[in-house]
């Protein structure tokens, strides 16, 4: 299941569309950060011209999210997604 979630799909968020790197989260500090949450979490990396704010909705897949967390490094952007209801 986690090589089938890896890949490159469409983001879309505020109007805009993108194309992000989309990996699932796993790993210890994942989980302890996130809790019951992390199966339903993903990370995604979008180009570094992004602006993302935690709290807003963000469509992936045609799944709706939204984001957790953002970080903002040099070449892109890292955010992390929870999955929410319509």
């Amino acid at each position: 299941m986690r090589l089938m979630k890896k890949g490159r799909e469409k983001v879309l968020w505020a109007g805009k569309e993108m194309w992000g790197a989309v990996r699932p989260l796993s790993g210890q500090l994942s989980a302890r950060l996130y809790g019951e949450y992390v199966q339903n979490m993903l990370r995604v990396l979008l180009p570094w011209n992004a602006v993302i704010a935690p709290g807003d909705r963000v469509e992936v897949g045609g799944a709706p999210y939204v984001c957790a967390a953002a970080r903002f490094l040099l070449g892109h952007v890292q955010a992390d997604l929870r999955r929410c209801a319509r």
